[in-house]
């Protein structure tokens, strides 16, 4: 009977749904960037993070407990617990991002919006580092493991 023999140093293969969400993600953020007002690049950027997190979730070990919640802040804290700041940040901006949606009167200043784009940028790229993508998105300006929220 053989048996598999399973070596650190080498990685499973991406998943190909991840490397799927990643690239739309990827893509909302950089159409963030021609949105026409703070609040459309807000929930732009705040999709692309989404799409971010299900990447995450695409690539993590499955669980075999049932999920409770359908925030993907919180299953990707419980998916991928190295990730937890960034699920914090993120969930703090859900509020936000309900009350835009809704039409309920918050706003976000353009500098606000530019930080949110920023962060976003930044968690992308601990994404892809995550689910084991070749370097794929640009990296110029971004350190991709700080945080400032």
């Amino acid at each position: 009977m053989a048996t598999k023999v399973l070596r650190a140093d080498v990685r499973p293969p991406v998943s190909p749904r991840a490397r799927i969400l990643l690239g739309r993600a990827d893509a909302l953020l950089s159409g963030a960037i021609g949105a026409g007002n703070s609040v459309d690049q807000f929930l732009d950027c705040y999709i692309a993070a989404l799409r971010g997190a299900a990447a995450v979730l695409e690539a993590a070990p499955k669980s075999t407990s049932r999920a409770r919640s359908r925030s993907a802040w919180v299953l990707m804290d419980k998916a991928a617990p190295e990730l937890g700041l960034w699920s914090e940040y993120f969930s703090a901006f859900s509020a936000t991002r309900a009350a835009l949606q809704a039409g309920v009167s918050r706003s976000i200043d353009d500098s606000s919006a530019d930080e949110f784009y920023r962060q976003v940028g930044r968690f992308l790229h601990v994404v892809e580092d995550f689910i084991g993508v070749e370097s794929r998105l640009d990296r110029v300006g971004i350190s991709s493991r700080s945080i400032s929220a």
